[in-house]
């Protein structure tokens, strides 16, 4: 099976809306020593956040279009079918030292941050293992994906050599061991987490 480029913007698209069925925005651009298109000075996040005016899709064509019209744009994912645990980068790091024995979890890396998935609706529950992170979950909030500016996959969502997507688990699972090995505060079992449910794509 080809691999997934995800340092192409339009194979990386393809690849979320297709196989991980993720809802999808083109973000603000970053431009080489001009910064964001969100015209902010000091942006700390450039190309790498949505626009106000941005649509949703929910199929690979028209945000293809999009991306080959933008570049350097920002691809965007809503968190609807997946929550995000944002952390600073070095509890983020040590976290995933402790994951990556039991699991393969979803993560992306910038220079500040690590973002953990986990299963939607699910990430409420890390909140009391760790007291600076971060829980986006919900059609209202989102993450960057690579190859947005400045971010890149440490784990990526499918299962190795395939399209096929990871088991994501649910949020106690990855809470407990945030910052290190695990808590015996967990209250699920890992070999009981379920992978994500069937997807239809909405008409438009």
């Amino acid at each position: 099976m080809e691999l997934i480029n995800t340092c192409r913007p339009d194979d990386a698209a393809t690849a979320y809306s297709t196989s991980l069925h993720w809802l999808l925005s083109v973000g603000y651009r970053h431009r080489p020593r001009q910064g964001c298109t969100c015209t902010e000075q000091n942006c700390p996040v450039p190309g790498a956040h949505p626009r106000p005016d941005s649509p949703v899709y929910v199929g690979p064509e028209l945000i293809v279009q999009e991306l080959e019209q933008s570049p350097g744009a920002g691809i965007i994912a809503w968190t609807t079918r997946f929550d995000a645990l944002v952390l600073p980068r070095s509890v983020g790091l040590a976290t995933m030292a402790a994951l990556d024995q039991i699991a393969q979890v979803p993560c992306i890396v910038t220079d500040d941050a690590v973002t953990l998935l986990v299963l939607p609706a699910t990430g409420r529950f890390a909140r009391t293992f760790h007291p600076d992170l971060e829980v986006r979950s919900g059609r209202s909030n989102w993450i960057a994906l690579p190859p947005s500016h400045g971010t890149r996959w440490d784990t990526p969502p499918w299962v190795p050599q395939t399209s096929t997507p990871v088991a994501l688990l649910h949020g106690v699972d990855v809470g407990c061991r945030l910052g290190g090995p695990s808590s015996p505060e967990s209250s699920s079992e890992l070999a009981g987490s379920n992978p994500l449910p069937p997807t239809t794509t909405p008409s438009e």
